[in-house]
């Protein structure tokens, strides 16, 4: 890798928003930075009854290196940072501010 790099992430991120940071990790490839990602890497299969009702059936786990699921396997970030439902509302990215900052030490 030529150039430093980090990862934002957050409690929003599931599927392969846990999927990505977590080979990015595994990989030592940068820092993750942000909130921890609640273990959701398992694709789903949707299914939309007549009457409008969806619901997901668990079709295939994914696994790490170890063998170990990604569903319920907490990622944690290397640096945790967490915005506040006021920092959104003042447009306020602490994650972000944190990132540049890890950056800009490179």
């Amino acid at each position: 890798m030529d150039k430093a790099s980090c990862v934002l992430i957050c409690e929003d991120d599931y599927s392969n928003g846990h999927g990505f940071p977590s080979v990015y990790k595994t990989l030592g490839i940068g820092k993750l930075i942000g909130a921890p990602i609640a273990g959701t890497m398992t694709a789903v299969w949707w299914e939309r009854l007549i009457n409008g009702m969806i619901f997901g059936i668990p079709q295939v786990g994914c696994q790490d290196m170890q063998g170990r699921f990604g569903e319920n396997l907490q990622l944690n970030p290397d640096i945790e940072v967490y915005n506040t439902p006021a920092d959104y509302l003042e447009g306020r990215d602490r994650q972000l501010e944190r990132a540049v900052e890890e950056m800009m030490k490179k």
